[in-house]
């Protein structure tokens, strides 16, 4: 695993200017191609469009950061389907960027039809957790393994309906997968958090019953409450239990290399780029404390 270690940031437009007024607070930033190029849909000719002066300054930032890559389009929970072409931009994007690793998903966002290639579900849809969706996503992931040629992640997801009678936990799905993939785990805190919320679990148990040691990058993010149920919209501050997760966490993660906040665009107004920056500020003093060996309280 290469670097970075440390704190990092998921990129968006509305945090251009802050790269500049706060240089210090991140180590890296991670990159969502997805949201930031134009993509005219499956078979099309150059299909996948850079916007040329967004990606002037996305450029101008990977000369001054390590980039991870962490995308939103590969649906690895839907059968039946692969999009190669999809994989081939994440190539090219790689070759330009040397991504540090790379990550998506445990979860699914995309249909197929007969005459139709491809419907998008608007919304990142849990998997089943059996056998065959086990064998259906490790063959995939070994495939993007073998094609990118970097360490890959699987995130754990968020999910707002349970599928009754499942045949594995999903710690134990997760675990499963890991071992059988060769991938890394990419643990969301929050994602925990809102699951935990919304369906009434110990946060902290689940978190005990995954392999901890394939933990490679751990997200934080803030959320909010819409009709009784909490979502992971990326609002702005972590809630208190988020970062106490973190700290219960962090220390049991021998492999971990970055911890990563997540905060949408359309909440940077009102959070403020020195908003921003103190949760930057407060995920690295719980890093410092479990990470650097001369910390002190």
């Amino acid at each position: 695993m290469q670097a970075p270690t440390g704190i990092g940031i998921i990129y968006n437009t509305a945090l251009d200017p802050y790269f500049d007024q706060y240089p210090s607070s991140i180590d890296y930033i991670v990159l969502t191609p997805d949201i930031l190029l134009q993509d005219k849909g499956p078979g099309t000719p150059d299909r996948f469009v850079q916007p040329p002066e967004k990606w002037a300054v996305i450029r101008d930032l990977a000369r001054r950061w390590p980039v991870i890559g962490h995308h939103v389009g590969f649906s690895l929970g839907t059968a039946e389907y692969f999009d190669d072409e999809y994989l081939g931009n994440v190539v090219q994007l790689h070759r330009e960027f040397s991504f540090c690793w790379h990550s998506d998903h445990l979860s699914y966002s995309k249909l197929t039809d007969t005459g139709v290639p491809e419907y998008s579900t608007c919304l990142a849809l849990p998997v089943p957790y059996d056998e065959e969706s086990l064998q259906m996503i490790t063959e995939k992931i070994n495939r993007i393994k073998e094609r990118v040629g970097i360490p890959f992640l699987v995130e754990n997801n968020v999910y707002f309906t349970e599928i009754p009678d499942e045949e594995l936990t999903e710690a134990a799905f997760l675990r499963q997968l890991c071992a059988r993939a060769g991938c890394g785990f990419l643990l969301d805190l929050h994602n925990v958090y809102v699951n935990a919320s919304n369906f009434g679990f110990e946060a902290r148990s689940f978190i005990d019953a995954l392999d901890l040691d394939t933990v490679q990058e751990i997200h934080i993010a803030g959320g909010n409450e819409i009709g009784g149920i909490y979502l992971d919209s990326h609002s702005g501050a972590c809630p208190q239990a988020v970062w106490e997760l973190l700290d219960y966490v962090l220390p049991r993660c021998p492999r971990l290399r970055g911890v990563t906040y997540e905060i949408d665009e359309s909440y940077i107004a009102g959070v403020g780029y020195a908003g921003v920056a103190g949760e930057l500020a407060r995920a690295r003093e719980l890093w410092n404390k479990h990470k650097t060996p001369d910390y002190v309280a």
